[in-house]
């Protein structure tokens, strides 16, 4: 009788152990998905915190965009007139 009642307890700790496992595992890809969801979560609030802190941020981009092609134009021609004015002394 004590035989039998040993390999119950055994028996019984082994199934134990198969469910203990199983539930940390599915546990764990509980706690990833969860994690993964409630930092989705933070990004998009901290996206839309900061489109309301700077506005929108094409018209912005484009405004500097067409500020600093601008002055590279203006740098460009400077150069031109400048090599004209060189060309012109060197008699070329």
């Amino acid at each position: 009788m004590d035989q039998l009642v040993w390999m119950v307890i055994g028996a019984g700790g082994l199934a134990g152990m198969i469910l203990m496992r199983l539930a940390a595992r599915h546990g764990l890809a509980w706690v990833r998905a969860e994690l993964k969801a409630r930092a989705s979560a933070a990004e998009a609030a901290f996206k839309a915190k900061v489109t309301a802190a700077a506005g929108d941020l094409a018209p912005r981009l484009a405004a500097v965009e067409a500020q600093v092609k601008a002055a590279i134009d203006g740098d460009l021609a400077c150069a031109k007139a400048d090599i004209a004015a060189l060309k012109q002394k060197a008699g070329l």
